[in-house]
């Protein structure tokens, strides 16, 4: 009686989580079609929180059962110590949110963002949904929901641009599409792109797998030319580790070539005013990188507000090339640079609890830089929960990551497809900002990895 009713509470949370995470995933074409667009964009939030809510309460009720029911309660605690460090973390943010300057934005964010302590807490209830979807093959579906959605995004946009069907749809921007900049969409379609080349690198049967091939080519053209050059940079390095994987192991390898090949022509071609935009932005590149080395930190003469000294006279002006830090290396990678220094200095004044969450635009402010995030996970962990949030967060992202890749063998399709989304989108956080309707989609899919790396012993 006890394994029956098991059994039916495990299909219906299957279920249950299956719908909540379903309907999230769906939410970008809901918000691109003009009849349903109000009613999403308005409730998006508050789907967000009752969607983390069922999770919260969930992981808690779950786990409980579980520790309290094992047989060897120390190796289960071991199994879920990547979920008591984020718990850890999450109070020592809470307690740099009490601290903060303006508490308002600490707890719930600024209109724009809304990535306050509150937003946190729904990034956990994701995990824990992700976390808890024990069924594989509901796993299986909603990522074949995610590239679907992720290309009937493309199709709308490009059908609204084009004026075909315009009224039925609310969106004709395709460097934004319903993620309000080009960057955040960026993010969005990398984690799909990723998902669609590895599952269409370990796909057996020939029919999904030239669905996925066909996916692959039709994301991949877009994604370039979205121009997001930090996630271009994450995917790059994402399918050469594969490709040298796949050739470690002895497996997959020419699918792993075709995906690598695929990319190389797409970077080629893809152009925009008949000129290569990867080509455009590797020179760029390098020329930020020249301008970088080409400094000597050791001439620059800064003052202890961070600021340069307006005391200098023209000639040590010269002497001392400020004119050039200005203009040159500080304005590298699009002026993240700047935001790098000047955030490194932040965090170096408030080592221990930071500024809080959404803080920093004051901060920002004071180098006169208008700008709210430094464009960095590692910097943003830093200046808004101090050294110890940074440390527990990175410890806990790095064990799910590292027991993932100690497992990778071991690992089916869908398990692969996980690990490598969380490296890719982990890359493409050194260069880019969180943000409430983009992050959620990394909690799930580490969840998801960190469910596969201890499937056996937890289920």
């Amino acid at each position: 009686m006890n394994q029956i009713k098991k059994i039916n509470y495990l299909k219906l949370k299957n279920i249950i989580l299956f719908i909540l995470l379903g309907i999230w995933i769906l939410i970008p074409i809901l918000k691109e079609i003009k009849i349903t667009s109000v009613f999403i964009a308005h409730n998006e939030y508050n789907y967000m929180k009752i969607l983390a809510t069922i999770g919260i309460y969930l992981i808690i009720f779950d786990m409980y059962k579980k520790i309290k029911s094992s047989e060897n309660r120390k190796n289960l605690i071991k199994e879920l110590l990547p979920i008591f460090i984020l718990l850890i973390y999450l109070i020592w943010t809470l307690i740099s949110a009490i601290f903060a300057k303006n508490k308002y934005f600490a707890f719930f964010g600024t209109s724009y963002r809304k990535d306050g302590f509150i937003t946190y807490l729904i990034y956990a209830g994701f995990f824990a949904c992700a976390f808890l979807l024990d069924s594989k093959k509901m796993q299986k579906y909603l990522l074949n929901i995610f590239i679907l959605v992720g290309c009937f995004t493309i199709i709308f946009i490009e059908m609204a641009n084009n004026r075909f069907l315009y009224n039925i749809f609310n969106f004709n921007d395709i460097e934004k599409a319903v993620f309000s900049n080009s960057n955040h969409y960026g993010y969005y379609l990398l984690l799909v792109l990723v998902t669609t080349a590895i599952l269409f690198i370990t796909e057996k049967k020939k029919v999904n797998k030239s669905l996925y091939l066909v996916s692959y080519i039709f994301i991949m053209y877009y994604f370039i030319k979205n121009n997001t050059f930090g996630c271009y940079i994450a995917f790059a390095v994402m399918i050469i580790i594969y490709f040298s994987y796949s050739i470690y192991i002895k497996k997959d390898i020419t699918s792993s070539v075709v995906c690598l090949v695929i990319f190389i022509i797409m970077s080629f071609v893809v152009q925009i005013n008949g000129q290569s935009i990867v080509a455009k932005n590797v020179r760029v590149l390098f020329s930020d990188i020249g301008k970088i080395l080409n400094i000597d930190i050791s001439k620059n003469n800064i003052s202890s507000e961070g600021a340069i000294d307006k005391n200098l006279n023209s000639d040590e002006i010269e002497n001392n090339n400020l004119d050039n830090i200005d203009s040159g290396w500080e304005k590298a990678g699009s002026g993240r640079a700047e935001l790098w220094k000047y955030g490194i200095q932040l965090f170096l004044e408030k080592p221990i609890l930071g500024y809080g969450p959404e803080n920093l635009e004051q901060e920002y402010a004071r180098f006169n830089i208008d700008q709210d995030r430094p464009h960095n996970l590692i910097i943003q962990l830093a200046t808004t929960s101090g050294i110890i949030g940074l440390l527990l967060y990175c410890t806990s992202i790095g064990i799910i990551i590292i027991r993932g890749i100690k497992k990778i063998r071991e690992k089916e399709s869908i398990g692969k497809v996980v690990l490598f989304v969380v490296i890719a989108y982990l890359i493409s956080a050194m260069f880019g900002n969180s943000m409430y309707y983009t992050s959620p989609y990394f909690f799930i899919f580490l969840g998801w990895l960190m469910k596969d790396n201890i499937r056996d012993k937890y289920i």
